[in-house]
């Protein structure tokens, strides 16, 4: 029998994530960040639409009386927003350069987001995560530099001085932690004690084979730690004796012959079986079904997506500007008009035929300023200022031609 020294530990308790299951792919960081990315992005996809005069366009006349339309209100942003987050497609698509390289930046940022999402999140379910026992430390250089855990060993015993006379760094530390916090122990008996009503606040330094026979004893406790000190055991016999290659022989045969195991597993096992008291294969294999090494995504793994999402803000914003300041250049100065309200708007339908279709009195049409919702309750403002000029001059002419007619 070969044997070492590890650590002997309190197994820690599964947890089930209920119903936060599908949330656990995302660090709550990174969730809270996609919430406040989504506030974001539909208010500059409003703000765009508002403020570009090469957002609005003009439409049929049958849609919108008034042949102007702007398809990003407020609440169409957010539309816009959440269904291109669920790669659900969307009906308008922004029409002005900023708003185009937005979105194109937003498209960025989303499919980095559900990409991961998804990847990460088949990992938890082959995983099992409710079955991932949770330590506070994964290592020795962890259990020196945790405060919270006290860690003990047999007093005057044989890993005492090993560790006493280790060349290690970690080792001497821990030793010096030992000593100064006074955790060793008179017996292996108090020591498993202390382990198991200590609630994780204590481990012990001991012999694998004597942690083995306490685990088998308390299914509670388990053996954690890489080997320390190995060693292997063996029958002390004077030298040259007759005995020693009768003794090796014999050795040999009982443990080809597994006889070895079973008187192990006769003294070892009391009639009983505590699973999983190897913590080192019981926390690396996930609860015995995965060796996934699993993660919440964090801000610092999306730190690519989150920053070309708020370069892609800058940049909207900058070509925003600048499409204002063309469109005013370009029309001389000239401001944007609102079209003109209809005090009793009519019903929006496509006419049988020409007779059926009847023409909007001009006594009904209020002219105004401001800017009020469409038949579809968008705010709309004409493409082109020219055209509403153009069309006025044309009814004039029409009108004095059918005076003359008449007379």
């Amino acid at each position: 029998m070969s044997d070492s020294v590890n650590l002997l530990v309190q197994k820690p308790t599964w947890f089930d994530l209920g119903l936060g299951y599908l949330v656990r792919p995302f660090s709550s960081d990174y969730w809270i960040m996609v919430m406040v990315v989504l506030l974001l992005i539909g208010i500059v996809f409003f703000i765009i639409g508002k403020f570009s005069p090469y957002e609005w366009g003009n439409v049929a006349a049958d849609k919108d009386p008034r042949g102007a339309r702007n398809s990003f209100t407020l609440r169409n942003s957010y539309l816009f927003a959440l269904s291109t987050l669920t790669w659900q497609g969307f009906r308008e698509s922004p029409r002005s350069l900023s708003g185009r390289i937005m979105a194109a930046f937003w498209w960025m940022f989303v499919m980095f987001t559900l990409i991961a999402y998804t990847a990460n999140l088949t990992a938890y379910l082959l995983s099992r995560p409710e079955q991932i026992p949770d330590l506070p430390f994964k290592s020795y250089e962890e259990l020196l530099d945790s405060s919270d855990i006290t860690v003990g060993a047999l007093n005057f015993g044989s890993t005492q001085a090993a560790l006493r006379t280790s060349r290690s760094e970690t080792l001497k530390s821990l030793w010096t932690k030992m000593n100064k916090q006074r955790s060793f122990v008179e017996s292996y008996d108090d020591g498993v004690g202390r382990v198991s009503t200590s609630d994780g606040g204590f481990v012990m330094l001991m012999q694998s084979t004597s942690a083995e026979y306490a685990a088998r004893r308390h299914c509670n406790l388990m053996i954690y730690g890489e080997n320390l000190f190995p060693s292997s055991m063996a029958f002390a016999l004077p030298k040259g004796s007759y005995w020693r290659a009768k003794i090796n022989e014999a050795l040999s045969d009982i443990k080809s012959e597994g006889l070895l195991t079973q008187l192990k597993d006769k003294y070892w096992r009391f009639g009983g079986d505590c699973s999983n008291i190897d913590g080192r294969k019981y926390i690396s294999s996930a609860g015995f079904l995965s060796t996934l090494p699993i993660y919440p995504i964090t801000l610092k793994d999306m730190a690519v997506a989150i920053l070309l999402l708020f370069l892609g803000f800058l940049a909207a914003m900058v070509f925003l500007v600048i499409e204002i300041v063309h469109y005013a250049v370009t029309k001389k100065g000239k401001k944007i008009h609102r079209p003109a309200l209809l005090k009793n708007p009519p019903k929006i339908f496509k006419p049988k035929s020409a007779k059926a279709a009847k023409e909007v009195p001009t006594s009904d049409i209020e002219a105004s300023d401001e800017a009020g919702p469409s038949s579809d309750g968008l705010e709309s403002v004409p493409l082109d200022d020219t055209l509403s000029a153009e069309a006025t001059a044309e009814e004039a002419v029409e009108g004095e031609s059918g005076q003359k007619a008449e007379v």
